[in-house]
């Protein structure tokens, strides 16, 4: 599994971040958080950009691949 980096800009609230990123992806690829190490699942996708990201529950912050 590869580490992952925070996405930017940065995405104070999750609301935001699911806002931007609305479509869900099962098939979703996992990575580790940069900050705590955590599993990561990068389930959303923006609908304007393609890019995929996830949101660490444990930093409160958004990352990408």
């Amino acid at each position: 599994m590869n580490m992952g980096r925070w996405m930017e800009p940065r995405y104070v609230d999750r609301s935001i971040f699911e806002k931007d990123f609305a479509s869900i992806h099962l098939d979703a690829l996992e990575v580790y958080c940069p900050a705590c190490k955590a599993v990561v699942r990068l389930a959303r996708q923006s609908s304007h950009t393609a890019k995929i990201g996830g949101w660490c529950a444990k930093c409160s912050r958004a990352v990408a691949p």
